[in-house]
């Protein structure tokens, strides 16, 4: 499938607002030293910031951004709609969190905002992924590994920007590096998973399984056991590229995908992973690993869409999906 800008944008960056402010929410609620309390008021506006960024950029990819109010009336049926509520509903919640937070003081308000944005911000996660994740005629992503990994690298960049301000702050944070790492870790055996899934092909569908004659026409037997048929396209019904072919038949030049693995191996997990190993603390190191991670994950984000074959292909040309 071809990747928009936007809508890669919008799941990297929202992304990892949202891991940063359930996060920051756990911090909060279980009274961890993670960041200094002046500081605490900072990061919730990070998190904030970021999503409200990703949450703007998804309208760009509409054909009518005036109609984006539309996402919120199928709740019961559509992960969009759902994802559009609660993507408010943490943005209410995370504003009345920071509004808490620059008042200062401890207590059961502050306590209950920081839950409730650690849960909204879960509920988004897994919505945005279920988005992609619940679309059948596409293999590569109605799979498992799909919110395990949105949910996973949401955390990874919204933990490296939590332990940025963490070290930028001089705050314990002892127990928040390790933390990092586990989640640098999770993120790179969860992508190894789900491309080596991916790439299997054991579920791949055929031209068969499309039209429903999964096992081949079977003719009447004659003498012995019956011969077994397969579908063949005879034309795919016009010559110049259309919408479908533009869209769902996009393909990705191998050395560009080489490039975009190399990209988010190296500065998406490596270079981050060695800085919270390292330690560094000056601000440029600190600036520099963040975006380094966001850079990787949007390479990351951009194979997701790329990736992904449709089932209309098989009626273009495609043995298998």
């Amino acid at each position: 499938m071809k990747p928009a800008f936007s809508v890669v944008f919008f799941t990297v960056v929202s992304g990892a607002g949202a891991g940063l402010l359930a996060l920051l929410g756990l911090a909060v609620a279980l009274g961890l030293p993670w960041v200094t309390p002046d500081a605490l008021p900072r990061v919730a506006a990070a998190g904030l910031a970021l999503t409200a960024a990703g949450l703007c950029a998804s309208t760009l990819h509409l054909a009518n951004p005036r109609n984006a109010w539309r996402s919120f009336t199928r709740f019961r049926y559509s992960w969009l709609s759902r994802e559009a509520v609660f993507a408010v509903a943490l943005l209410v919640v995370s504003t009345l969190f920071l509004a808490r937070l620059v008042q200062g003081g401890d207590g059961a308000a502050r306590a209950l905002l920081a839950l409730l944005t650690t849960a909204l911000a879960w509920t988004v996660l897994v919505c945005t992924a279920m988005i992609y994740g619940s679309l059948k005629p596409i293999r590569q992503w109605h799979t498992r590994w799909t919110p395990v990994t949105y949910f996973v690298l949401g955390h990874w960049s919204g933990g490296l920007v939590l332990f940025a301000f963490a070290r930028y702050a001089a705050a314990d944070s002892a127990w928040l590096g390790p933390l990092c790492l586990a989640l640098g870790v999770a993120a790179a055996l969860v992508k190894a998973g789900y491309w080596r899934t991916i790439r299997a092909a054991t579920d791949a569908i055929t031209l068969e399984q499309a039209i429903g004659v999964a096992e081949g026409v079977r003719p009447p037997a004659a003498v012995g056991a019956p011969s077994v048929m397969q579908a063949r396209l005879f034309d795919a019904g016009h010559a110049p590229r259309t919408f479908l072919t533009d869209e769902f038949g996009f393909r990705l030049a191998r050395r560009h995908r080489a490039m975009l693995l190399a990209a988010f191996w190296s500065v998406g997990i490596a270079l981050p992973f060695v800085w919270v190993a390292g330690g560094w603390g000056s601000t440029p190191a600190l600036v520099g690993a963040c975006v380094a991670n966001l850079v990787g994950t949007l390479a990351e984000r951009t194979l997701f869409f790329a990736d992904a074959r449709h089932t209309v292909r098989l009626y273009h040309g495609e043995p298998r999906t």
